[in-house]
């Protein structure tokens, strides 16, 4: 019997292809609604990032291991996007167009509004084929908070969701702020969006039209508790001493499966987790942005997202590192946020809800590199690029 459902797993290039238990095989999407009302019973978790959490790791990890989830009874899927990031849930429940969403083809309004139709008759399809036994869909985008700000939003994500779904829980990892804004400024550089230094950039996280204001928690997640209610929100703190097993997987898993000894046998981690980069690649490309920035002319640039899976190859040490004054600084403006957090969803903590780090050095090394260190990612990029002769 072993070796039959090997040679079928092999046979079968995908878990939404499998063979029914009558032998009839999954039809493929066609576009069109068939619904069999096979979400009752199941149960979705829904995991919002935040931004810079290992959102990444989790969705690449789940998009490697169709076959093993489905033997458990978990599918997960793509909703109309080429990589596992769920972000077309935040395409289809934002309130206007995003810049993200024309890399998808979508360039009106009224293109949002039948995307939103394409999307809700796509997820159907995916809970019809997923096995008979399956009892758990999860779905992931970390842009559900790190773009999503309005209640109207998030309500109507609740709206496309709670009709297909037995029972739905909303997960969220929140990370210290000091180190969640370290690592969202190097997402900007390796994205082209800005050419700002760390400090402007700081200033600018802190102020009133910050990029990171899903950082503060208690605004953020009120919103969300507003819609779904305090009793479906899952809050994690993104803290290695606070997984389970002492990491984001299995802590993320054990949220899936229900279980504190999530079975992680035989799950393979993807390599692909979005690592950030080093000190002297950030500098590197604080400085090239202005010459190929993410925007150009009011359109996204074409040449900016040919170079980005290239930029993404560049060194990952030294790490960068701010200064003890700055990263205190941050942590005394998150205050308040952390001490809701704290008495909303952890009230039997004892000590401070993000646990005290080891001291920072007196100076970071955020904003050098040598002369040396550019020539070196210079060539270590362009060696990386096809040049094509026209």
């Amino acid at each position: 019997m072993g070796n039959e459902k090997a040679k079928a797993r092999l046979r079968l290039s995908h878990p939404l292809q499998r063979s029914t238990p009558h032998g009839k095989r999954r039809r493929p999407f066609d576009g069109v609604r068939h619904s069999r009302n096979r979400a009752f019973g199941l149960k979705l978790i829904c995991h919002i990032g935040t931004p810079k959490t290992a959102s990444t790791l989790i969705q690449n990890s789940f998009d490697a291991n169709p076959h093993w989830l489905a033997d458990r009874g978990i599918a997960y899927g793509k909703l109309l996007a080429p990589d596992p990031n769920h972000i077309t849930l935040f395409f289809a429940c934002a309130s206007k167009l995003h810049d993200f969403a024309r890399d998808y083809g979508i360039r009106s309004m009224d293109e949002l509004r039948a995307f939103r139709t394409k999307l809700k008759d796509r997820m159907l399809w995916h809970i019809d084929q997923v096995n008979d036994f399956a009892h758990t869909m999860v779905m992931s985008s970390e842009n559900l908070t790190g773009n999503m700000y309005h209640p109207d939003e998030i309500a109507r994500l609740k709206e496309m969701l709670a009709p297909h779904f037995e029972d739905i829980k909303i997960v969220v990892y929140v990370r210290r702020q000091d180190d969640a804004i370290l690592s969202m400024y190097g997402e900007y550089m390796r994205r082209g969006f800005s050419a700002a230094r760390f400090r402007d950039f700081v200033d600018v996280c802190l102020g009133p039209r910050s990029p990171t204001s899903y950082l503060y928690y208690r605004g953020q997640l009120s919103k969300w508790i507003e819609v779904w209610g305090r009793e479906n929100i899952i809050v994690r703190r993104f803290a290695p001493g606070a997984f389970i097993n002492g990491d984001i997987l299995s802590d993320f898993m054990a949220i899936v499966q229900g279980s504190r000894e999530p079975d992680m046998d035989g799950f393979e981690i993807s390599t692909d987790d979005n690592r950030g980069l080093s000190a002297p690649a950030l500098e590197f490309l604080r400085q090239l942005q202005p010459h190929v920035p993410f925007i150009k002319d009011g359109q996204p640039n074409e040449q900016r997202t040919l170079l980005t899976p290239y930029i993404s190859l560049l060194p990952t040490k030294p790490r960068p590192v701010m200064d003890q004054a700055l990263a205190d600084h941050i942590m005394r403006r998150f205050g308040p946020a952390n001490a809701w957090l704290k008495e909303t969803f952890f009230p039997d903590l004892e000590g401070p809800f993000f646990p005290e780090r080891p001291a920072r050095p007196e100076q970071g090394n955020l904003g050098q590199i040598s002369t040396q260190e550019f020539a070196d990612l210079t060539g270590n990029l362009l060696s990386k690029i096809g040049i094509v002769k026209k």
